[in-house]
């Protein structure tokens, strides 16, 4: 019986393979693989500033239908029976908000980097302040890894 298990789950793996590889690679964000011209060495990096969750941000879907699965969500959590169908909505509904928000934020933030590189570069310091203002976004703590000798 166990031999018979093992089989149909081994086959069940191997004839779905084809199927992870396609969602891993309609993930790729074809506007990151471009090439990036050189930035100046004092130039703010997204990558300091944002989750890594973040970083390159989902855009398939619209703000008006996220908003309205996190109030469907917020009612469904109302009556005990439903709840275990609303929680997830509220979940699902926030994390696309924060994508749709991320997204909004990074083209700010790559557009003020384009017009950075026409200003004076004793004036780049404060307009990449005002940016990272403009943008809300904070410096995210960095863990380091400790060497084991």
């Amino acid at each position: 019986m166990k031999k018979i298990l093992s089989l149909i789950l081994l086959v069940f793996f191997v004839v779905n393979i084809p199927a992870y590889a396609l969602s891993e690679a309609d993930s790729i964000d074809l506007r990151d693989m471009r090439v990036q011209p050189a930035e100046p060495a004092n130039a703010p990096r997204w990558t300091d500033y944002v989750p890594a969750k973040y970083q390159n941000p989902r855009t398939d879907f619209k703000r008006g239908k996220a908003r309205g699965e996190l109030i469907t969500g917020i009612v469904l959590t109302d009556l005990i029976i439903t709840s275990p169908i609303g929680i997830p909505m509220i979940c699902h509904a926030t994390t696309k908000l924060k994508n749709l928000s991320y997204a909004d934020k990074k083209e700010i933030f790559f557009n003020g980097l384009e017009k950075a590189k026409d200003i004076n570069p004793d004036e780049q310091e404060t307009y990449y302040t005002s940016l990272i203002k403009q943008c809300n976004l904070k410096k995210q703590t960095k863990k380091k890894s400790k060497k084991v000798k």
